[in-house]
């Protein structure tokens, strides 16, 4: 079987405690028809040295220097780069690695099962664990009810690094810039250009848990693109895909509930005040259509049933944290 030319984007990023495990993954997979461009977005450790190191190793490299734009803008760099040249498209992330094989089972997986992108499982690494994620059993998506059925069996991330994208998916589409959580912003717009997807039982990436992760930074308003995504997902729902509404609806439950969970780290006491009540009502607007809906599954009912006790609690606790402050006589510094 022919090769085709899979693009291998590589955003760079002051990593070089972790740069080298993952270029030697990449340099060293089983599929050696790569384009490995690496884009070094402005990097002030030696994270540029050791990419310009590695094009030396390997003429498959191609590196690109930048003035800083985010992770966003160095895919940007490097698809613009690449829609010109490979045939399908894949992205890792520089901290990350990849088992040797990852390339191959992808694109033997794509070929045979005829599809657009093929998604595959991966482990969480932390400091002192790894944790096996599987995606899915082996499962192809097709058809006029491929985004809800994606979305209700709940496999598919929308995580880039993990997939194999056929070329013609970016050729329109590129990633937000200036936000977190960007490769959530394209999962509509991906998933409704395409006609099929693949979900391999398969586990090849590693994915490197770090203490700079946006669950251990200190808040910042960024941090509410972890909401806006999944109110852009409800409100694709309510648009085309009426029978997501309850899914998406929960879905942006939980993101009010992360960002509450990391808000109290905020320094800024009026701007804390100010995002607990506006979540605190999104929260009491939103739950009576996830709890009163009959179109989900057992599985999905028992998950908003689940939510919804949660957000109950969440409310006692509310109401006992003031009924405590006001007792004490103390400043209540997350609610007014």
């Amino acid at each position: 079987m022919k090769q085709e030319l899979i693009s291998v984007i590589v955003p760079v990023y002051n990593v070089e405690q972790y740069l080298r495990q993952c270029l030697e993954s990449i340099i060293n997979q089983t599929y050696r028809n790569l384009e490995i461009i690496l884009v070094d977005d402005g990097s002030t450790d030696s994270s540029g040295a050791i990419c310009d190191k590695y094009a030396q190793i390997d003429a498959r490299i191609k590196v690109i220097h930048k003035d800083n734009g985010g992770l966003s803008s160095a895919r940007n760099t490097g698809l613009n780069v690449c829609t010109s040249g490979g045939d399908l498209i894949a992205f890792v992330d520089s901290d990350d690695w990849l088992e040797l094989d990852m390339f191959e089972v992808l694109y033997t997986n794509l070929k045979e099962k005829n599809v657009d992108i093929v998604c595959i499982g991966c482990y969480q690494c932390y400091m002192n664990k790894i944790v096996k994620v599987n995606f899915g059993k082996g499962k192809l998506y097709s058809g006029k009810n491929l985004i809800s059925e994606i979305c209700e069996d709940g496999y598919y991330n929308p995580a880039v690094w993990n997939k194999l994208f056929k070329k013609s998916i970016f050729d329109k589409i590129r990633f937000p810039e200036n936000r977190y959580y960007e490769d959530a912003f394209l999962f509509f717009e991906i998933l409704e250009k395409i006609h099929s997807v693949y979900i391999s039982p398969e586990t090849k990436y590693f994915y490197r848990q770090r203490k700079t992760s946006t669950m251990n930074k200190e808040f910042n308003d960024n941090i509410l693109d972890n909401i806006a995504y999944r109110e852009l997902f409800l409100e694709n729902a309510h648009k085309r895909y009426k029978r997501l509404i309850p899914l998406m609806s929960c879905n942006c439950k939980m993101g009010y509930f992360f960002v509450l969970e990391i808000l109290v780290k905020s320094k800024d006491i009026k701007r804390k005040i100010e995002l607990a009540i506006e979540l605190q009502q999104k929260m009491r607007e939103g739950m009576k259509e996830v709890i009163k809906s009959g179109k989900v599954n057992f599985n999905r009912k028992i998950a908003y049933v689940s939510l919804a006790i949660n957000f109950k609690l969440y409310q006692y606790l509310f109401e006992l944290h003031k009924f405590i402050k006001k007792l004490s006589g103390k400043q209540n510094i997350l609610y007014p």
